[in-house]
């Protein structure tokens, strides 16, 4: 007798993701990275936003499984920047966990389903012209699953709605 669970199939299919992995991309010199260092890793926890500096800076949300006796596995799902200050931006991400504000699907949909492998990274830049230029860049690199604004997608019109098929 075939016995298919399609509840459980269901269940499975709300984590299959897709990522767009391009070595031509990584390995472009004009994409190359000339801005930031030290980057910094957090769990994205309301107890951890002590942990984050007033500065102005660009942002990766990451899932990260943790399982015992395996090397570490990361998923990228997220770049940010902010020109305000990150303590401020991380704050508007804990409200928008939890349910507040203007709501971006893609968004809350990281932020609740693997909200105990979620790691927020970031990096201070001083200037707002390198925030916004390291942003574009690391854009166009990664074209981060939950990014809806990808600056090279509106020249590359093949990357627009990349995840949306």
């Amino acid at each position: 007798m075939y016995d298919i669970d399609f509840k459980k199939k269901g269940e499975y299919v709300l984590h299959i993701k897709k990522f767009f992995l391009y070595p031509q991309f990584w390995e472009d010199p004009l994409k190359s990275l000339t801005e930031p260092t030290g980057w910094k890793k957090v769990k994205f926890t309301k107890s951890n936003r002590s942990k984050i500096p007033r500065d102005k800076g660009i942002y990766c949300f990451v899932l990260q499984p943790k399982l015992v006796n395996f090397f570490e596995t990361t998923y990228l799902f997220y770049i940010g920047k902010t020109n305000r200050t990150l303590w401020v931006r991380y704050k508007e991400y804990l409200d928008e966990q939890a349910g507040k504000g203007k709501p971006r699907n893609k968004v809350f949909e990281m932020l609740n389903q693997y909200t105990d492998y979620l790691y927020f990274y970031y990096t201070s830049i001083p200037a707002s012209a390198d925030v916004d230029s390291c942003e574009e860049k690391l854009l166009n690199i990664f074209v981060p699953r939950v990014n809806t604004d990808i600056p090279e997608a509106k020249i590359s019109p093949e990357l627009k709605n990349l995840y949306e098929n």
